[in-house]
């Protein structure tokens, strides 16, 4: 695994190009500051993907990304082996100019990434830059007034750059025409970029033209007004401007050459995680959520989630007792087990490439999706041809059987199982809402005591009608089934399945208001016909 911070990333890029053009596939896995703002955005078995879509954009827009994973995969040759490279990137918002950037952090977040030892110095020392769409827009803008530090509130960095200011100053009233000498950068005048330097040391002495050397020197030449209008004429300044900008850019250039390869991208339960790509790293999520899937679609035409595939063949790997729980960490373990191995004959290898083994243990959740992608889609291609008849199999053949598990992400605890990026959602296979009514009359019912009563019987979730009323979502059929069978004698409520022809405010109030209207008519039409005979 390569660590790849903000003083590297400029050495590691060709390399990471070079990796995800070779890529069969590339898994991917972000770490955020926080899921959710408030208990309003908690995911609830109610959930429709539009819903569950509405709820991820308020919460994403008020985070920000602080680790990416990325790992390429590709296969060798005629052999029955993947070799995979892994760049892991802290990231962090950098200010400059009119951007400054804010976001929570919930404290929940930061104690699930303390568990894992994040470095969270490294985060703010070393964490790479990034910009989405229209960040990058207004930084350009910004350059072009060439204000950099006007009208912003920069007390340090103003400062720093007194003192570089005094150092050019104090060496250019000894110095001559054509006279080089070099200004000592501080670490303090390290957080300054050399773009702003150079145009900030311009812009105070007229008679001086500055330059960093192949040793990163700061260089200040005194020149004649007409060496000077010559360099000002020269594409330098565009350059600077330009390392500038690909410095604040920084992940936001491995984001476009991921979207540029359109290599098939994998994650375990990832919709959040590419809520939050498309967030950062694009641009703003939009308000439709048919408009953000087919963008998404269009930047990532292949997708697969790993816990979609394993829900997709749950059943026969409960049957085959391989698979009590599809989380990464629990698949892994069970398709990496001897029962495991030997479930289909001849599944691919994985192995580090030369210069990232740091983990060879497969600690790595990069890599344990990666390995759980490839097993089961051994298992889905190799599903109904005989052991004596097993052989290895080419990524493509793992393509063609994989159709049905293409571009469709996983939800968790919602009224469907998942969302299609490339077609219209399909229809929840949750079991029929079911219908809770007080049953003394002006007893108001509560959400609390209700999820305390049918949570025995497993995942619910409640939303009240009216105080008298309720909806209940359950998790499987069987839990919908025995909350029927134990409340049906309840002295408090009456459950039963929810039918909105029956149960239904509004459906009701409807089909009232047409027995009305039907009833005047048919009264006015037999008044007429009394009076004309």
């Amino acid at each position: 695994m390569c660590e790849v911070t903000k003083n590297n990333l400029e050495n590691y890029l060709p390399l990471i190009e070079k990796s995800a053009k070779q890529a069969d596939f590339i898994a991917i896995d972000t770490e955020f500051t926080g899921l959710t703002v408030n208990d309003s955005m908690k995911y609830s078995l109610f959930d429709s993907g539009e819903d569950r879509y509405k709820k991820l954009r308020c919460s994403i827009s008020q985070f920000t990304v602080c680790q990416i994973g990325v790992s390429a995969f590709v296969k060798q040759g005629t052999e029955n082996r993947y070799s995979v490279r892994t760049f892991n990137f802290h990231l962090f918002p950098r200010s400059f100019g009119p951007h400054d950037p804010r976001f929570l952090i919930q404290s929940s977040s930061v104690e699930f990434l303390c568990r894992y030892n994040f470095d969270f110095q490294e985060l703010m020392y070393k964490g790479i830059s990034f910009l989405n769409g229209p960040q990058e827009d207004m930084i350009r803008e910004h350059l072009s007034k060439k204000l950099l530090f006007q009208g912003l509130n920069r007390e340090v960095d103003e400062r720093v750059l007194q003192q570089l200011c005094s150092q050019v100053a104090e060496k250019f009233v000894t110095a001559k025409k054509g006279d080089t000498f070099i200004v000592q950068k501080t670490e303090e005048v390290q957080t300054i970029s050399d773009y702003v330097l150079h145009n900030e040391i311009r812009n105070r002495f007229p008679s001086v033209w500055t330059s960093t050397d192949h040793m990163g020197n700061f260089v200040v030449e005194v020149v004649t007004s007409e060496k000077r209008r010559h360099l000002e004429e020269d594409s330098q300044e565009s350059r600077e401007q330009q390392q500038l900008l690909n410095t604040l850019l920084g992940f936001t250039r491995v984001f476009r050459i991921l979207t540029e390869c359109k290599k098939p991208l994998i994650g375990h339960n990832m919709l959040m995680d590419l809520m939050f790509l498309y967030d950062k790293f694009f641009q703003p999520l939009p308000r439709k959520y048919q408009d953000f899937k087919n963008s998404l679609h269009q930047l990532f035409p292949i997708i697969y989630d790993t816990k979609h595939m394993a829900f997709s063949l749950r059943k026969e790997l409960e049957d085959k007792t391989l698979v009590e729980s599809t989380s990464l960490q629990s698949l892994y373990s069970s398709l990496d087990s001897i029962q495991g191995k030997q479930r289909v004959l001849f599944s691919p290898d994985i192995q580090h490439g030369a210069g990232y083994d740091r983990y060879r243990k497969w600690t790595s959740h990069l890599v344990q999706c990666g390995y759980v992608f490839l097993r089961l889609a051994h298992i889905i291609t190799l599903k109904d041809v005989r052991s004596t008849e097993a052989e290895p199999c080419s990524f493509m053949q793992y393509s063609l059987a994989l159709k049905s598990n293409l571009n469709s992400v996983n939800m968790i605890r919602a009224a469907q199982s998942h969302i299609r990026l490339d077609a219209a959602d399909p229809p929840s296979r949750k079991p029929e809402l079911l219908y809770v009514k007080s049953r003394r009359i002006g007893h108001s019912l509560s959400a609390e005591q209700l999820a305390q009563w049918f949570s025995p019987y497993g995942s619910v979730d409640v939303r009240l009608m009216s105080a008298q009323r309720g909806l209940v979502a359950t998790g499987n059929y069987r839990c919908a089934k025995d909350i029927l069978e134990n409340f049906k004698k309840h002295d408090q409520i009456r459950v039963c399945y929810y039918s909105v022809w029956r149960h239904s405010p509004v459906v009701r109030r409807a089909l009232w208001t047409s027995v009305v209207v039907s009833g005047g008519i048919c009264l006015w039409v037999l008044y007429s016909s009394s009076r004309k005979t």
